[in-house]
């Protein structure tokens, strides 16, 4: 009977070989990752501020909704790691562990975090912008909410330090649930082990910057008085800022645990596999081109 998941060093060196991968790959598609992964992670953004509507929990449960809505933000993450789109946390995760490895140039992880951040972005921005203020879709319960939550996350009630600080939980988290998802072969435990880790990162209330990315200015369409400068100041660098340490938390143990030369899959087969995109790749990972590092279900 075949293994349920992949082996800790199978997964691990997925995402080494997936670096060079995304690095070879034509900057639109790599764009088009970043969009979608942007609009996904907003579904879920919506999903909070949804929830944010209701003055009761708000005022007497804060706990219990922090728990629901930490339980309904990860479909947006469920829709990434199973469309093989690219969030730039989790592009932070596989070039640090490419770029150690040497699988890819040094310079190679600033162009890919800027194509899928720009990507992000405008994904997010198209989702806050067209898909829910101008549909009008939000109560006025849910304006107020929207706009609280922006307040919260980037107004003056919280600093630089605290967000950095909540960016590095976050993104421990995250990566956790992404590689999680990349050990699994079905689509059932892939959800399943995505799903946790991201409740808690949501239900703890660390900062992503991408999920940012549609909070916040949803926030500020709804009438919010952060401005732009702030946001930017206040909640997008110093979360970025952390979201690439607490990836590095993660997968830095992983390279040193299970990132051996002795697993890398071409020096244990000894062979020269098909390319993808010119890049030489190996049998698990030619079609990995996901920033998540996730594989197919073979």
């Amino acid at each position: 009977m075949s293994s349920q998941m992949f082996t800790l060093e199978e997964a691990t060196w997925a995402w080494i070989n997936t670096g060079p991968i995304k690095h070879k790959a034509p900057i639109g598609k790599r764009f088009l990752k970043g969009f979608m992964a942007g609009l996904f992670l907003s579904m879920g953004g919506m999903l909070v501020n949804i929830l944010s509507a209701d003055p009761w929990l708000s005022t007497n449960a804060p706990g219990l909704l922090k728990i629901i809505q930490g339980a309904c933000f990860p479909v947006g993450l469920v829709m990434i790691v199973l469309l093989q789109a690219d969030l730039v946390t989790g592009a932070m995760a596989i070039m640090i562990l490419s770029t150690l490895k040497r699988k890819v140039p040094f310079w190679a992880f600033a162009v890919d975090w800027t194509i899928v951040f720009i990507g992000n972005l405008s994904g997010a921005l198209f989702y806050a912008g067209l898909l829910v203020y101008y549909t009008e879709i939000y109560t006025e319960a849910m304006v107020t909410g929207s706009a609280a939550t922006a307040t919260s996350k980037a107004g003056p009630a919280i600093n630089f330090r605290e967000n950095f600080l909540r960016g590095i939980g976050c993104n421990v988290l995250v990566c956790i649930a992404v590689f999680q998802a990349s050990l699994a072969k079905d689509v059932i435990s892939k959800i399943v082990a995505s799903w946790f880790p991201i409740f808690v990162f949501v239900s703890a209330g660390f900062e992503h910057v991408v999920a940012s990315m549609f909070l916040i200015p949803e926030g500020l369409m709804q009438g919010s008085p952060v401005s732009v400068g702030r946001y930017i100041w206040n909640a997008m660098i110093p979360a970025f800022l952390g979201n690439i340490l607490g990836a590095a938390l993660l997968v830095l143990p992983l390279l040193y645990l299970y990132g051996d030369d002795e697993h890398d899959p071409l020096q244990v087969s000894g062979e020269t596999l098909p390319t993808t995109n010119g890049i030489q790749s190996t049998g698990y990972t030619k079609d990995a081109e996901s920033a998540d590092g996730s594989r197919p279900s073979n």
